[in-house]
C-alpha cells in the first residue's frame, strides 16, 4: 500500500476517535445539524394570480407538517408580501428572520418586478439561502424565455397587466421554452387576460408523468428512474447558453417529462421538468410542474418536500451514503451521517485511498 494511502487511512481513524470529543452533543461543534427550517413563501401584490392562489397555503402546510415527521425537522412558515415600492423582501426580512429558503409558488409577477426586489432575492441566495421556484417562478429563477412566438410581447403585457418586462433572476443557466405554447398562441392580438386565466384554469385537473433522473445530487434518490404523475404548470425548461457553462454552476436534471396533458401537447416530452443547481453559496431548484398541488399523490408531495429541504440544506443524506460509502465507514460514523461536512470528508478520503 502506498505511503500516501496509509497516512490517509491513519488520519481517518484518528478523526473518528476524536470526533465525539469535538462534538459534545448533536447540537454543538462545526458539524452542527440544524433542526429548524425557516421557509418564506413570497407573494406579490402586483401579480393578478397571487392573491387567489394564497388559499393553497393550506396544502403547503399539510405537506410540510408531514415532512416534519418524515425528516425529523421543525419547519417555520412565513408569508412575505411585496408591493411595487416596498414590502417584506425589499425591507430585508429575509435576513432579519434568518430565512433558510424562499418559495416562489408560481404566477406571472416575475415578468415585471422591482429592481430592489430582485436584488434582495439574488443577494439572499448568493449568501447561502435557497430558492425554490415553481411554475411561473421557475421562469423567474431562470435566464428568461426563449422561442416566444412573434408578436406576443404586447398581448402578454395586456394579459399580465404590465407596461414593460424586467430581467429574470438568472439563478440557473436555463430558459423557459415558450415553443410549448405554439399550438395555443395562434392569434397574438386576440390574446387577452381572459385567455390567460382560461389557460391557467386547465392546470388543476391536468396530470402528466415525469421521470426522476439519476444525478450527482441525492435530492430525489428514493425515486430514481420512477415515474410520478404530477399537476402541470409552466412551459418546460431548456439549456441556457453553452458559454455560460464556463461561469455558472452545472444544472442537474432532476426530472424530465414523459408525457403530456392539456394545455400542452406531446412536444414537451423529454424536456426538463425539474432542475437543481447552485448560485453563489446558495441552492436553487426550479420546478415546472406542481407536485405540491397534485391532490392525493403522496409521492408527488414528497418530491416537493425533498426539493425544499435540499434548498434549505436540511435534507438527510444517510440514504445516499449507504450506496456510495464502504460499510465499515458507515458503521463508524452512523451517528453523524446527516452532516454535510463529514460527508464531504468521507467521500474525499474514500476516493483518495482507492
Amino acid at each position: 500500500m502506498p505511503n500516501r494511502s496509509k497516512w490517509i487511512i491513519a488520519f481517518f481513524f484518528v478523526f473518528i476517535l476524536v470526533l465525539p470529543t469535538i462534538i459534545p452533543s448533536a447540537e454543538a461543534g462545526f458539524l452542527k445539524n440544524e433542526k429548524t427550517v425557516k421557509i418564506a413563501f413570497i407573494w406579490q401584490r402586483w401579480d393578478i394570480l397571487d392573491i387567489p392562489a394564497r388559499i393553497m397555503m393550506m396544502m403547503y402546510k399539510r405537506i410540510l407538517n408531514q415532512a416534519e415527521k418524515e425528516y425529523d425537522v421543525n419547519i417555520e412558515i412565513y408569508e412575505f408580501w411585496d408591493r411595487w415600492r416596498r414590502g417584506d423582501v425589499q425591507s430585508g426580512k429575509l435576513d432579519k428572520y434568518d430565512i433558510d429558503v424562499v418559495v416562489g409558488p408560481g404566477g406571472v409577477g416575475g415578468w415585471n418586478s422591482p429592481r430592489d426586489y430582485r436584488v434582495e432575492l439574488k443577494k439572499f441566495v448568493r449568501k447561502g439561502g435557497g430558492f425554490y421556484g415553481i411554475c411561473g417562478d421557475s421562469t423567474f429563477g431562470s435566464l428568461g424565455v426563449v422561442n416566444l412566438p412573434t408578436g406576443y410581447k404586447k398581448p402578454l403585457k395586456k394579459a399580465t397587466g404590465e407596461r414593460s418586462f424586467t430581467p429574470m433572476l438568472g439563478l440557473a443557466n436555463v430558459y423557459t421554452d415558450a415553443s410549448a405554447f405554439d399550438h395555443i398562441l395562434n392569434y397574438p392580438f386576440w390574446f387577452r387576460r381572459a385567455d390567460m386565466v382560461k389557460l391557467v384554469g386547465q392546470l388543476p385537473i391536468s396530470r402528466a408523468p415525469i421521470k426522476i433522473q439519476s444525478t450527482d445530487l441525492p435530492i430525489q434518490e428514493p425515486y430514481t428512474r420512477n415515474r410520478v404523475r404530477v399537476m402541470m404548470g409552466n412551459a418546460p425548461l431548456v439549456d441556457g447558453p453553452i458559454l455560460l457553462r464556463l461561469f455558472m454552476p452545472k444544472v442537474h436534471d432532476l426530472a424530465v417529462f414523459k408525457g403530456s396533458d392539456e394545455p400542452y401537447d406531446e412536444s414537451i416530452e423529454g424536456k426538463k421538468a425539474i432542475v437543481a443547481t447552485h448560485y453563489g453559496r446558495g441552492r436553487v431548484v426550479l420546478s415546472v410542474p406542481h407536485p405540491e398541488l397534485t391532490v392525493g399523490n403522496s409521492k408527488a408531495h414528497d418530491l416537493f418536500a425533498r426539493n425544499l429541504l435540499w434548498c434549505a440544506k436540511s435534507l438527510p443524506l444517510e440514504e445516499s451514503l449507504k450506496t456510495r460509502l464502504k460499510p465499515w465507514m458507515i458503521w463508524f460514523v452512523s451517528d453523524y451521517l446527516e452532516h454535510e461536512k463529514l460527508i464531504w470528508l468521507l467521500l474525499t478520503l474514500q476516493q483518495a485511498s482507492e
